[in-house]
């Protein structure tokens, strides 16, 4: 339906001559002449001079711009007229009405008081209440509201792009953290196979070698065997041949007087050795194979246990568990023993008798590894000698076993009644002389007994290995000795507390030394005891 001729008269009374729209907030110049406000903002000065009217060009001040609320009232008149007059029957256009209007006057709400905070229209703005409060139009009001909106909806906005980007660049690392595990998945499983392969044509190489020794020996103990019966065939033939002789009656023994001695001499008769020297010297290179097996696993054992499975801590000690013999560093990170007993406090958790000291820190939980060093002046230059010692009584050995052999049954060497009680002597004496010269590293329960001589055994809460110069030995019940490839120097301790193990390792060479397995109870905490004048204990690393 047509818009009818009043109402498009009304409606071009109330158009801008400037936006040719409805008049938005109507002003008035100095003309007279009516325009939009934000169309007369518009409006340029000429060139040094005042802005002048879009239609008579006389030339206005702006500070002059005076609003025309009667006017405003009326465009929204005619819109609302538009509107009803659009939503009758057989118009072809309807415009959605969600304009809020004034509750009081059902007019539109242009405006907003600052000063009570509300939504005015045209005819609230010029009552009595507010016509002396500041009101501002709605969308002037709103727009530093909206900037804030909108300020805070942009650092809303780079929040979520910075939250995009770390997930993003997350999931990258993840899926790289992911691919990277995968492929050291593949190459433990690859290096895993690879040695499993290497062991195993190892294995066979050592079992084959072990099965031609077998094979020439069997084949040696047969043709010595032969070789025997034949001899002891013809050496029986001749003791019958002699005994038959010695049983003649002296005329018929008499008719043959020659030399009986003479014909049947003993050097004739064969004594061959039952291991030839190829298969004796093959033999013992494969046993100094094996020996190189069994070290070079026990080595291998050691160096994945600790690397693999265990976690590296630092350890110091506890200046109040210590013996009165002993002297702690003053990092508390070393002792060395006294034969004074030179306690000047006494604490309740301090040992009394045994030379033993107990370390700071506890563990309850875990995989945990360190060390001790066992520093003693002189030892590398003993470890040497030694070697050259028994090197040469290596030597002394064989050379004593050939000439007992090339000597047969005489051999005058054995020891008397008297030599075996007199070495019998020597040994307690060396053994009890290791003991009082010795040193023990090891793990131990916070709650072990600290009065009086303890046996510090593993029913006792002590776990460790004893040290001297000699030997070494796992203080068991009775205790174990020990059989290192080489004397340990730097003793490598990994407590396993879930698994109930206390592994010791040579630390220097990575072998196995010893395992206790036990279930552990209450906190656990590093153990030494040192009654070994010149020696020092150092805790690693």
């Amino acid at each position: 339906m047509a818009t009818s001729a009043p109402l498009r008269s009304l409606e071009e009374e109330v158009t801008c001559s400037i936006c040719l729209d409805y008049l938005r907030d109507p002003v008035t110049i100095d003309c007279g002449h009516v325009f939009c406000r934000s169309c007369t903002t518009d409006v340029r000065p000429m060139s040094g001079s005042r802005p002048v009217c879009p239609l008579c060009k006389k030339p206005f001040k702006k500070e002059n711009i005076r609003p025309v609320w009667q006017l405003a009232s009326l465009v929204e008149n005619i819109e609302r007229l538009k509107v009803n007059k659009a939503g009758q029957p057989g118009d072809t256009a309807q415009e959605p009405q969600d304009t809020k209007l004034c509750g009081r006057h059902q007019e539109k709400l242009h405006y907003y008081c600052e000063d009570d905070g509300k939504l005015l229209c045209v005819m609230c703005r010029e009552s009595r209440d507010h016509r002396l409060h500041t009101a501002v139009l709605v969308e002037k009001a709103a727009q530093p509201h909206r900037e804030k909106i909108l300020n805070h909806l942009s650092t809303l906005r780079r929040d979520r792009d910075k939250i995009q980007g770390f997930q993003a660049k997350g999931d990258a690392d993840i899926l790289a953290a992911l691919t990277k595990l995968q492929e050291q998945r593949q190459y433990i499983m690859a290096e895993f196979k690879q040695g499993h392969q290497f062991l195993k044509k190892r294995e066979q190489h050592l079992l084959d070698q072990l099965a031609t020794l077998e094979q020439l020996l069997t084949e040696g103990r047969e043709k010595f065997k032969t070789r025997s019966v034949g001899e002891l065939a013809r050496l029986a033939l001749v003791i019958s041949e002699l005994e038959g002789k010695a049983q003649q009656p002296a005329a018929e023994l008499m008719q043959d007087t020659r030399d009986f001695v003479n014909r049947y001499p003993r050097k004739k008769f064969w004594l061959g050795k039952p291991i030839p020297h190829m298969v004796k010297r093959k033999t013992g290179e494969f046993s100094d194979k094996v020996l190189s097996l069994q070290r070079g696993l026990r080595e291998f054992q050691g160096k994945l246990l600790r690397d693999l499975e265990y976690k590296t801590v630092s350890v110091t000690l506890d200046p109040q568990s210590a013996s009165g013999y002993l002297q702690l560093s003053e990092d508390w990170t070393s002792i060395t023993y006294s034969s004074l007993y030179q306690s000047t406090y006494l604490y309740p958790q301090q040992f009394d008798c045994e030379p033993a000291v107990l370390g700071s820190k506890g563990f309850t939980w875990g995989k945990v590894y360190w060390e001790v060093e066992v520093e003693r002046e002189g030892w590398s230059d003993e470890e040497e000698d030694g070697d050259e010692e028994e090197e040469g009584e290596g030597e002394e050995e064989e050379e004593e076993e050939e000439e007992a052999a090339s000597y047969g049954d005489r051999y005058d060497g054995w020891e008397t009644d008297e030599d075996e009680e007199s070495l019998g002597d020597e040994e307690e004496e060396e053994e009890e002389q290791e003991v009082l010269e010795s040193c023990m590293v090891g793990v131990a329960r916070d709650s072990v007994k600290r009065r009086g001589d303890l046996s510090l055994r593993p029913e006792d809460g002590v776990w460790a290995l004893r040290l001297s110069s000699s030997s070494v030995w796992a203080n068991t019940s009775p205790e174990t000795e020990l059989v290192p490839a080489l004397r340990p120097r730097r003793v490598g301790i990994a407590l396993d507390y879930e698994g109930g193990t206390v592994t010791f390792t040579n630390a220097e060479s990575q072998e196995l030394i010893y395992t206790f397995t036990a279930t552990f109870t209450g906190r656990l905490v590093p153990f030494l005891w040192l009654r070994w004048p010149g020696t020092r204990l150092l805790l690693r690393p």
